[in-house]
């Protein structure tokens, strides 16, 4: 990710930081599909405001990384009582470059951050670096906001106008109220499966979800997982 595309996210989502945790308190409806993460070191990449690292806590896991780009999040983090308990590690980084040991956690999560990420091949290595660290017979859940939803229709222009000039397909920037516009990379299906995928990841399951739409499914969600090392045999 170029120098400038980080500061340009990170500047979004300082913005938006304090508005983004007061409507934002509940944990992601599909993170159930993780199972329970008790006793286990767990990486929330693209924490934001720290909703899910809460939940990993109440769940009793031994250890949870919160990670974000944004130093304002964080910072909110920092304040939460999940981060009094001693259990709850913030560390600001950019999730194409991980600070992180390989083979180190055995649950990770990426809830609503991939597709912020620009570009299809920093995308792909933040999953290759999201494989890296994390441990053989890991889990991952990964959730992505989707394509085909009626309320991006009038993104379509966008979207075509992006693809002209040499981006992708599913492109757009969506406001945060009256306040910062934010980068999307609208995702199908098939594409996000493929991401995990070809990151080294196997996908036990995939599905839609609908949060306030009847309609159409808002996000895709993968579980995936990493082969066990079975020690040569």
């Amino acid at each position: 990710m170029a120098a400038g595309e980080r500061r340009g996210i990170n500047a979004a989502w300082d913005e938006v930081a304090e508005d983004f945790s007061a409507k934002r308190r509940r944990p992601w409806p599909s993170l159930s599909d993780l199972g329970s993460c008790k006793g286990e070191r767990v990486l929330d990449l693209g924490a934001g405001a720290g909703r899910n690292t809460a939940e990993f806590v109440k769940q009793g896991a031994e250890n949870v990384v919160a990670a974000d780009i944004s130093a304002k999040m964080l910072g909110i983090i920092m304040r939460t009582a999940s981060a009094r308990t001693g259990v709850v590690d913030v560390v600001r980084c950019d999730a194409v470059h991980l600070p992180f040991r390989s083979d180190t956690f055995s649950a990770v999560a990426l809830i609503a951050l991939i597709h912020h990420i620009p570009k299809k091949s920093d995308r792909l290595t933040a999953m290759k670096e999201v494989y890296r660290v994390a441990a053989p017979g890991s889990r991952i859940l990964v959730t992505a906001w989707a394509r085909g939803q009626l309320r991006f229709a009038k993104k379509i222009p966008a979207m075509l106008k992006s693809r002209l000039k040499g981006g992708e397909f599913g492109d757009a920037c969506i406001e945060w109220g009256k306040k910062a516009k934010r980068f999307y990379h609208l995702f199908t299906k098939k594409e996000l499966e493929e991401t995990v995928m070809d990151a080294g990841f196997r996908i036990e399951r995939s599905h839609g979800e609908r949060i306030r739409s009847r309609l159409f499914n808002e996000n895709w969600v993968v579980l995936g997982y990493k082969t066990p090392d079975l020690g040569g045999v």
